[in-house]
């Protein structure tokens, strides 16, 4: 039986699986990433620690596969999905010309105003964004323009982070750049949603040469085979076929089996991300500040998605930074055990989840805890940031009942859904089930069916097909809407809003200077 790897390079780490025909994993890894906090606000990361990660990852996955009976002469076939945003720029050579700058990074500001006020706005008709960052790739390019111009004058090529991985396997160089029209999406802007193509009329305003964009690939398509040296550390097969991949957000959408547009899903990772499948892009959803458009792996279907940047990053940060519990999961467990004795509201206690930043109507926002007492104890702390994703979520899914797009359940995957109580949360606050695949493979499995894809030389229109037969989507239910809470909820939640967009979003902008000083 033929076997294929999928590969996750996410923000905290990467993760690899072996797969069987059938869809059985026989074979895990995983391996973290590094985070180099230069000054408030500034976040990078060592492409080339990651490369090293998801090689460590693939060797766990490759070991554990063996153990199982499953040679590593068996994968046919590696496919790849990363993150959207946080753009590797290379050299001729497929070097990085500096540091990634993650999502997480915020120093863009100026860039981005300059975005907004002295560029024609092409994107939101062409690409269905009328949302700015600073983690749109034209605005970290144009920063590393204008503060590291010996910089900018070394980049050949623009590329995402599981591509630039990819590369790294197949040992490419600029001239053999792609990419597939989901990462592409993940510029947010420069591309035209209709083509699934860079748009030469926004590039040429953004200025950004053409040249530097990626040839545009399916994700089932070969892009070169793994070098003898990445098979020596990989433990794979010298040869073996490396697949163009596509985004994070998408194979996680479709690991949970969301295959058809009208479905929703909770990402609950390092980011925290709402979506729901539709079949082209709304002009009103696009308007609201923070709602993204984007292309799914599926060809003819997209997204529209709604974020918060440090949600998952958020627990992880109070684990590390605040308790000092540095890579220790086991506290995950325990926090929630300790916010489970807590009552809904968090005992007056709110948390800002703006760690890396606020949302684009309120790009000032950063984290902090309101309300506590004497009495406010290590669970109150850990249910109120629990709670404040759920608060978000709610937001984002206004919007959608809004355009009318009714969601009656959401499915859970990443690493968030493992969390019984972060799920009723979730139904509580927004007053949907969530619903937990009894998969949580995630994008691994979704990147292992697409390498399964490429092998058998398929191609679209049979991804859904595998990826259904993998993927029991029934799964399991996040337990039923407490009316109780859900009113409680409401409560706080209209006291949150009302503080957000009032007397904080002036607090927020008093404290940025200070950050900066």
């Amino acid at each position: 039986m033929a076997a294929y790897c999928g590969i996750d390079v996410g923000t905290q780490g990467s993760k690899a699986g072996v797969y069987l025909d059938d869809g059985t994993c026989v074979g895990e890894g995983y391996a973290e990433h590094a985070f180099h906090h230069l000054r408030p606000g500034w976040v990078e990361m060592d492409p080339h620690q990651i490369v090293d990660a998801t090689v460590t990852a693939v060797g766990r996955a490759v070991t554990a596969a063996a153990g199982a009976g499953v040679a590593a002469t068996g994968v046919a076939a590696v496919a790849l999905s990363g993150i959207l945003c946080g753009p590797v720029f290379v050299d001729d050579d497929w070097q990085p010309v500096r540091p990634l700058i993650p999502f997480l990074d915020v120093r863009a500001t100026d860039e981005v105003a300059w975005l907004a006020n002295d560029v024609e706005p092409r994107w939101v008709t062409e690409s269905a964004n009328a949302t700015l960052d600073t983690y749109v790739m034209p605005a970290v390019y144009e920063w590393i323009r204008r503060h590291e111009p010996d910089v900018s004058r070394r980049i050949r090529k623009v590329l995402s982070l599981a591509p630039f991985v990819g590369g790294c396997l197949a040992g490419l160089s600029a001239r053999d750049a792609y990419t597939d029209p989901s990462h592409l999406s993940g510029w947010i802007i420069g591309w035209d949603a209709a083509a699934g193509r860079p748009s030469p009329a926004q590039l040429d305003s953004l200025g950004i040469p053409l040249d530097l964009a990626p040839e545009v690939r399916a994700p089932w398509d070969v892009i070169g085979t793994l070098t003898p040296a990445m098979a020596t550390r990989t433990g794979l097969a010298a040869g073996t076929p490396v697949c163009a991949g596509a985004g994070d957000v998408m194979q996680s959408n479709l690991g949970a089996g969301l295959t058809r547009p009208g479905l929703a899903s909770d990402v609950a990772g390092t980011a925290s991300i709402l979506t729901v499948g539709v079949t082209a892009p709304t002009p009103a959803i696009t308007a609201v500040p923070g709602m993204l458009y984007s292309l799914a792996t599926i060809p003819g279907q997209g997204l529209y998605w709604g974020y918060v940047k440090a949600g998952g990053l958020s627990l992880r940060w109070f684990r590390d930074n605040v308790l000092g519990r540095v890579g220790d999961d086991a506290m995950y467990v325990e926090g929630d055990g300790l916010a489970a004795d807590v009552g809904p509201g968090a005992d007056g206690v709110l948390f800002t989840p703006y760690l890396s930043g606020g949302n684009p109507d309120n790009p000032d926002a950063a984290g902090m805890f309101l309300g506590m007492t004497a009495a406010t104890t290590l669970g109150t702390l850990w249910r109120s940031m629990l709670e404040a994703i759920a608060f978000e979520y709610a937001d984002f899914l206004e919007v959608f009942a809004a355009n009318g797009i009714d969601v009656t359940e959401v499915r859970a995957v990443g690493g968030g859904a493992r969390s019984p109580l972060w799920n009723q949360i979730k139904t509580d606050v927004v007053g949907v089930p969530w619903r937990v695949p009894s998969r949580q493979d995630g994008a691994v499995l979704a990147d292992a069916a697409v390498a399964a894809i490429a092998a058998g030389g398929g191609a679209g229109d049979e991804l859904s097909r595998v990826v259904t037969s993998w993927v029991d989507t029934g799964g399991a239910g996040g337990g039923a809407v407490d009316p109780v809470a859900h009113a409680r909820y409401r409560q706080v939640r209209d006291a949150r809003r009302s503080l957000l967009t009032g007397p904080l979003r002036e607090s927020f902008a008093t404290l940025a200077p200070l950050r900066t000083a």
